[in-house]
């Protein structure tokens, strides 16, 4: 009866039935016109760092989490909301959004094999001139408004990245939960340059969905001027992209978010009371607590 099972499990190896894969995450997508002819288009590059081929299947979200197709779309658009990108060994490529349509203000998923390892990014670019369409590349300095290269992320419980709020210097992030099947809630701790909680807010995303704001407008009670840190800690893993936007001509530029690695943390459910709201929840573990919170012994 094993050898039995063991032949099934490596029948099913063969034919790919158990075949892993691995995602990476484009938080930041935009297409289609603010005004005629001013309108966004994003350019989508991939790298694979391995000499095996690798098959990438791109797939594109709205901010509500609805999938919609973003390439392939003439002469006639291919049925689904799925691309197939073939990357030979060592090889790249470059695809872009139509410029026109779809109107999208979202992210993109990449999967792929979890044996591979691809490089990705996505330019996110402005434009003022009629649509190409053609890659940002090929435009004159003069045409491109403002553009800005936002790389992909793995997805992570906490992030960690730079936080301005200034007069003429904003951070923007943008949140996704990639999960297809369940909601996720989100502690976003606005620390000043000593480490010190000056402002919270907690997000809840629904599956595929994406919150996507400045964080003034995440923090309307927070500092009106501040260069510090913002920590985002979740109940499931996210991805999370930022740019700094430049005022008054609304200029962007690149911001790093950084992903930070898992910790071995005691099964220990832990009461944490927030100082700022006087909130309290139990949290699964240490680790889970976000940061700025205060470890207390109970909510009740």
């Amino acid at each position: 009866m094993r050898r039995l099972w063991m032949l099934v499990v490596l029948l099913g190896l063969s034919r790919g039935g158990f075949a892993q894969t691995q995602d990476l995450i484009l938080p930041i997508v935009v297409n289609g016109y603010v005004r005629q002819p001013i309108h966004y288009q994003t350019t989508i590059r991939m790298v694979n760092l391995s000499a095996n081929p690798v098959q990438v299947t791109l797939e594109a979200y709205q901010n509500d989490g609805t999938p919609v197709r973003i390439l392939e779309l003439f002469p006639v658009a291919r049925a689904g909301t799925k691309t197939i990108l073939n990357l030979d060994g060592f090889g790249s490529l470059e695809t872009f959004t139509a410029e026109d349509v779809p109107n999208l203000n979202g992210w993109v998923r990449l999967t792929f094999d979890a044996g591979a390892s691809i490089q990705a990014s996505a330019e996110v670019s402005l434009i003022d001139a009629a649509v190409g369409p053609h890659p940002i590349c090929h435009r004159p300095s003069t045409e491109i408004l403002t553009t800005v290269q936002v790389a992909s992320v793995r997805t992570a419980k906490k992030v960690s990245g730079f936080a301005v709020i200034r007069e003429n210097r904003k951070s923007a992030y943008a949140i996704v939960n990639p999960s297809t099947t369940d909601s996720v809630t989100a502690f976003l701790s606005l620390l000043d340059a000593s480490a010190q909680l000056v402002a919270s807010a907690t997000l809840q995303i629904p599956p595929q969905g994406r919150v996507s704001r400045l964080l003034s407008e995440y923090f309307p009670n927070g500092p009106s001027d501040l260069m510090a840190s913002l920590r985002i800690t979740a109940t499931a893993p996210v991805a999370v992209g930022a740019i700094n936007i430049l005022f008054p001509e609304g200029k962007y530029t690149s911001l790093s978010v950084e992903p930070l690695s898992a910790q071995v943390c005691a099964q220990v459910i832990t009461p944490a009371r927030n100082p700022l709201t006087n909130e309290c929840r139990s949290f699964p573990t240490p680790c889970d607590t976000p940061e700025g919170w205060q470890r207390v012994q109970s909510c009740s």
